[in-house]
């Protein structure tokens, strides 16, 4: 079992294989999703008919998770640790992975609405539209046009 925090939760989950396929237990909840790595970090969802795709990348304790066009940084509690694992402050869009800036579509004191493209960060020969997290102003942005981000990096600060 593991311990994740992603901002102010936490949540334990267990990944393993059953007679059934893989099966995830977060929190208690059971699924048994069909997941198929496509490419190191590039992986695809099938639930029925619908198809996702998703990203992810690991970088000490932290992995971050790149999906629905949102960035998710999950951070694992070992046993003995204090206090969360140091975090970005909320409304922080960080990179979800290795990659470079091709697209930068908002301006400090910008106005967005949730869900709205705020960069583009091209990946493995895929762009990654990255999205807002929440409705807000545009506090920084801390890239330009062909900058070479890492996961985690905060690109964009949203109040």
């Amino acid at each position: 079992m593991i311990r994740l925090r992603c901002r102010e939760q936490q949540h334990e989950a267990v990944v393993r294989e059953s007679s059934q396929g893989l099966e995830v237990v977060v929190d208690g909840l059971v699924s048994r999703p069909d997941v198929e790595e496509i490419a190191p970090g590039s992986f695809v969802l099938r639930e029925g008919t619908r198809v996702e795709g998703f990203h992810v990348a690991r970088d000490g304790d932290a992995i971050h998770l790149f999906w629905r066009g949102a960035v998710y940084r999950l951070d694992e509690e070992r046993e003995g640790q204090r206090g969360p694992a140091a975090r970005h402050a909320e409304g922080g869009l960080e990179a979800p992975m290795p990659g470079k800036v091709i697209k930068v579509a908002v301006a400090p004191g910008d106005r967005v609405e949730k869900g709205a493209e705020v960069l583009v960060v091209e990946a493995m020969k895929m762009e990654n539209a990255l999205r807002a997290p929440k409705a807000g102003v545009v506090r920084s942005v801390a890239v330009k046009v062909g900058d070479m981000v890492a996961p985690g990096r905060v690109l964009v600060e949203i109040e």
